[in-house]
This record gives structure tokens, sequence and C-alpha cells, in this order.
């Protein structure tokens, strides 16, 4: 049995469940409760009344304790909705960045991929083949790992390891507080996309409920792994490259993603059976991880489509064409209401209402979106090749802030800790928390002189 922290501590918080603002509130209500009480007992307590008051008018106001999230996978939880139930309020401004050491003469190389977070560390890989585990309250590095080729997936942090993979083919289990290697299981192609994890149980084979990973591969196959092996379980065959991150419908329990060869795969994650397989129509090269939220798969693909599929019954509930010239490399978002998706070509956001795929709401910028949105109760946050990264009101699109790094960001954000981080084409990593100012926007230009920690 998998020790309770910190794999049960995840499961609370990523198991699936949509944005919840009433278990926020809720915490954030006890906690101010228990502050007042406190104050009570203190201004009631002791001699004389005149001391009371004293005491009472010394003692300082306590604050709410702040929600903090986990962000362990590639789009928070297994279900990947990319929606923070912790909230960060634009505007924002740059705590720190991080800048990898290289060789004299040599240059940065770019971050490609997205960063995930447990336990106030940041785990993220670059294509100088190296993942990192870096401080998330300054920066600093804690430790990093060579791999045998470049990182351009997310990680998965659980039970007190990390797992990733590379493009050399590898998938590797690491200690996650040292960084020290545990197993590593090669593949037959690269691997582009990030891992997965679902507890699953195997009544027929007499096991009780076990850990298992979940990632795709270039040469074709969906592999499901035991974390403390690295051995393969079992592996599905597809008809063409697997390039995301899988999602899972934990109501099934299976595992479900797009591929390259145009379909979406259902299959269960006890033992790989297909239980779907939804053609998605012609040109649907499906690189981007898919959402599901409420048994529904939120997909979108080259060919300039979003679709709403029942990955019970394969059925179509939605479709919907973008803008034109419109393709979709970045991963959908999923909140309560709407769905998020950033184009290429149509250089366009839009938030869609969940039920019907109606357009909600469309921003424009001027460079492609490569980059999967992330939303939270106050902002959207979307990065882009155009070098910025944008708070969106959720309700209308509204811009509320942007922040100029002056490099293309293809990564997408993780908040974590009151912090959105985010790494850039520019080989560094940015942290950004909310502003005591009223800014509206900021640039790196204009935040150079504040804590560029770990650089």
């Amino acid at each position: 049995m998998l020790d309770s922290p910190p794999w049960l501590a995840v499961n609370r918080l990523i198991s699936g469940s949509l944005p919840s603002p009433q278990r926020v509130g809720k915490a954030l209500t006890l906690t101010a409760l228990a502050a007042v009480t406190t104050s009570l007992m203190v201004s009631c307590g002791g001699g004389d009344g005149a001391g009371g008051e004293d005491s009472a008018a010394d003692e300082p106001e306590a604050e709410p304790a702040r929600f903090v999230q986990e962000w362990p996978l590639f789009r928070r939880n297994t279900e990947m909705h990319g929606d923070s139930e912790e909230d960060l309020v634009p505007p924002l401004e740059l705590a720190w960045t991080f800048e990898p050491e290289v060789e004299e003469g040599k240059r940065l190389l770019p971050f490609k991929s997205s960063p995930v977070i447990s336990q106030g560390h940041i785990y993220v890989g670059g294509l100088d083949a190296k993942l990192y585990c870096l401080n998330l309250e300054d920066g600093s590095k804690v430790w990093e790992f060579k791999a045998e080729g470049p990182i351009t997936g997310s990680a998965a942090v659980v039970d007190g390891k990390v797992f990733f993979g590379c493009n050399f083919g590898f998938i590797y289990g690491l200690d996650a507080e040292t960084g020290a290697e545990i197993w590593r299981t090669e593949t037959d192609d690269k691997i582009e996309g990030g891992v997965n994890f679902l507890m699953v149980e195997d009544p027929q084979k007499g096991e009780g409920k076990q850990l298992r990973l979940f990632v795709g591969s270039h040469d074709f196959f969906l592999y499901c792994l035991m974390p403390e092996t690295g051995e393969v379980r079992w592996k599905v065959e597809t008809e063409n490259l697997v390039n995301c991150a899988p999602s899972i419908a934990e109501n099934l329990p299976a595992v479900t993603f797009g591929g390259c060869d145009g379909f979406l795969h259902v299959v269960s994650a006890v033992d790989g059976s297909e239980m779907q397989k939804v053609d998605l129509g012609s040109g649907a090269y499906v690189a981007s991880t898919s959402p599901v939220a409420n048994g529904i798969s939120y997909i979108a693909h080259h060919g300039g489509e979003i679709l709403a599929v029942d990955v019970a019954t394969g059925e179509t509930i939605w479709k919907v064409t973008g803008g034109r010239g419109a393709e979709y490399q970045a991963a959908p978002a999923v909140d309560a209401k709407h769905v998020y998706v950033a184009g290429r070509g149509d250089k366009r956001l839009v938030a869609l209402d969940r039920v019907t795929g109606n357009e909600v709401w469309g921003y424009n910028v001027s460079r492609d979106l490569d980059s999967s949105p992330v939303v939270c109760a106050s902002a959207v946050y979307q990065a882009g090749m155009d070098g910025r990264v944008y708070a969106l009101s959720p309700a209308d699109g509204a811009e509320l802030w942007n922040f100029d790094a002056g490099a293309q960001f293809t990564g997408s954000p993780a908040i974590s800790g009151g912090k959105l981080v985010i790494c850039g084409e520019d080989g560094l990593v940015y942290a950004f928390n909310e502003s005591e100012s009223a800014a509206p926007s900021g640039s790196k230009a204009e935040n150079a002189a504040e804590k560029p920690a770990g650089s």
C-alpha cells in the first residue's frame, strides 16, 4: 500500500472535480472564525477588564490562510482540466527568473515543456536534456538530472517520485527529493507528451488498488507502467504517433487520448482493452491533450475543429469549426461553464459554452497560440508566440493584464503557492505573483530589478 503523503493529498486535490468556490470559501470561513474566536478569548480572559482590553488591542489581526493547491501533472489533475482551484488575481508582477548554467560560449536552449509543482518544488525539463527541480519560493535550484535526450513533455509527481519521458524514447522514475534515478524504461521512439497516473484495481487478478502510470510514444503505443520498477504492465497500439499526455475518465475507469491517427481512443485503465474508438474526421491530427469533464472529452485538433465527445458511448455531443486558418496545438482548459481553446493560424483564444459549443467570447493576438490556457476564478492566463503572458476575464475575455517577456512561449503555465510559473523559449523559467500595485501591465525590462533568483 502506498504511503498517504503525498499521493493521498494529491488525489484529494486532483480528483477531477471542477473548481469549487464553496470548498475554498468554507476553508477561509473556518479560518476566519478561528481568528475571531481567538480574539474574543484574548479580550475576555485574564484578571481585570482593562488588562484584557489592552491585550486585545495589542494583538495583531490574523490573516485568513490562503488556499494552496498542488499542480503535479501537465494540466493539474488526472482529467487534465487545466483549471486552478487556487485563485490568482491580476495584475501580477515578476517574482523571480531561473536561468540554467551553460558552458561559456554556448547559448541557452529553449524550454518547450510545461512545469509541474508539488510540495513547494517545481519540476521542468529542457531541450538541454536536463530535468530541473527548483524551489517555488525563490527559484533556486535544488537538483538537476541529465536524461538521454531533450525533454518536451511534462513530468508527473506522485508518491515521492517524479516520472517523465525524453525525446530519445526513455521513461524515467526519479526520487522527487534527491533526483536520484530509480529506474528507466526504453520505448522504440521519442516521447513528447506528459505522464499521467491513476489508482487502479484489478479484481480478476486479485489485486487491490495500485498506482499506475500512462504515457504515449511516437512508436504508436500507449504504455501502462508500474511506478516502483518501470515494468510495462500493458501497451496499446494505435495507427500513428501518440503525441499528447493522456487523460483519465475515472468513472469508467479509462484512459482517453487523441492520436495522430485521427481517432479518440478510450481504453480500460485496468488492462488496456478497447472501450471506444471514435473517428474524428479527415485531417483530425490530435497533437494536444483532451480534457475529460463529467464524462465528456473536449478535443481540439489540427483540422481546425473542436468537439465534445461522450467517452462512454462515443457519441459526438457537439462540433464547431474554428476561425479561418485555425488549427489547434494547445490543450483546451475546462471550468464549470466554459471550454477555453487557443489556436494557431487564427491566433485566437475562444471561450465556448460547455453544453452547446456556442462561442461566448474571443480574444485575438498577433501571433500563434501554442501554449495551453489555464483558468482560475479571476482570470484566464494565456501565453503566446508574441512573447506575452495575458490575463483575461473568464466572463467576457476583457484583458486584465499582460507581461511582455520578449520571448516566445509554447509551454503552458502552472499555478501553486500564490505563483504562476511558465517557461520561455529564451531558456528562462518565470514566476509571477499577485502585485501589490495597481499597474495594469509589466515587462521584463520594467521588472529586471526584481529578484532574479537562481539566475
